[in-house]
């Protein structure tokens, strides 16, 4: 009997595949069907991504600096009022800066607001604009994104995640400006009960209640930015030019929005109801132009967290 025609005394026993070939896809055992992430662990992601966020250098570095932004006004109205001089001419109405500053050797509360419209016209937005343009594109350039994409998150969880985690950081970022203003505040100037723009007086708790108004407004007035900057760092793989994109888009805007000519486009500008928040500071509150702002941070919201979200779960990862 030849060789060919012997029988297989091994019939039924498994196939030993020889050293170094792959293995027939048909013996390997069923995986059953895709397992979702759970909610928890949408969660863990989400802090694990908080705790990389707040730990970087660069984040501390421009929370820093957001702090330090009260500071130096607080010691300027200081040294500028020494002498029993009031600051400025404004008094109760007008525009939110001038208004707001000449009362703050009156009332340290003021400074709150003031470090608010000092710091929302750019190093606020700035920094949001550095957090959000690296959220995608830095991970990319680090070579540090197709591993997260390993794990069971799914492109559009991941993206979400990061949009949250810009979030979060819009509200840290103001709470510690609103928080530094108000310490210093205290330290430096008298505080009690304070008059609003309107010429009415108001307990100095009913103070600290729209100042902590207030700086919810300021943060809700970055969520459009932070969407056009995580659209921004879906566009490229470089976390600098991400970075450096986003701001660049925020001062061009800033520029636009002070040019008559365009006043039929301003309305629709993100930054151009930023210093709506000073109307939380009339009696009664006056809520049109707030309303305007925060309807139109939500449709930012929408285009760009839609376009990014477009843009993210069909491009290739190659980093």
């Amino acid at each position: 009997m030849s060789r060919a025609e012997a029988p297989n005394d091994r019939a039924g026993e498994p196939t030993v595949a020889a050293p170094g070939a792959l293995p027939d896809p048909r013996a390997l055992p069923d995986p059953g069907p895709a397992r979702s992430p759970s909610p928890l662990w949408s969660l863990g992601l989400f802090r694990s991504e908080l705790l990389t966020t707040f730990r970087r250098w660069r984040t501390l570095a421009l929370l820093a600096v957001l702090a330090a932004v009260p500071i130096l006004v607080g010691i300027a109205v200081k040294i500028e009022t020494s002498d029993g001089s009031s600051l400025g001419s404004g008094g109760g109405g007008g525009g939110a800066g001038p208004a707001f500053i000449s009362q703050i050797s009156n009332n340290g509360l003021f400074l709150v607001f003031t470090a608010l419209a000092a710091t929302l016209p750019f190093f606020l937005p700035m920094a949001i604009g550095v957090v959000a343009g690296d959220a995608i594109a830095g991970e990319s350039s680090a070579g540090t994104l197709r591993y997260l994409l390993v794990a069971p998150a799914g492109r559009s969880r991941l993206l979400l995640t990061k949009y949250a985690t810009v979030i979060a950081f819009c509200l840290a970022a103001t709470l510690v400006v609103a928080v530094s203003a108000l310490a210093v505040g205290a330290l430096l100037f008298p505080v009690g009960d304070l008059i609003t723009i309107s010429g009415t007086e108001i307990t100095y708790v009913e103070g600290l209640g729209r100042a902590l108004l207030i700086a919810l407004v300021v943060a809700a007035s970055l969520v459009g930015i932070a969407a056009l900057g995580l659209f921004v760092s879906t566009m490229t793989g470089s976390g600098i030019a991400a970075m450096a994109t986003t701001v660049g888009l925020l001062i061009t805007v800033q520029i636009l929005d002070q040019i008559p000519q365009l006043d039929a486009l301003q309305p629709y500008f993100f930054s151009h109801y930023w210093l709506s928040f000073a109307d939380v500071m009339r009696e009664p509150v006056y809520w049109d132009d707030l309303v305007k702002n925060l309807g139109l941070q939500a449709l930012y919201a929408a285009v760009f967290g839609s376009a990014a979200w477009a843009r993210f779960t069909t491009k290739d990862i190659t980093a």
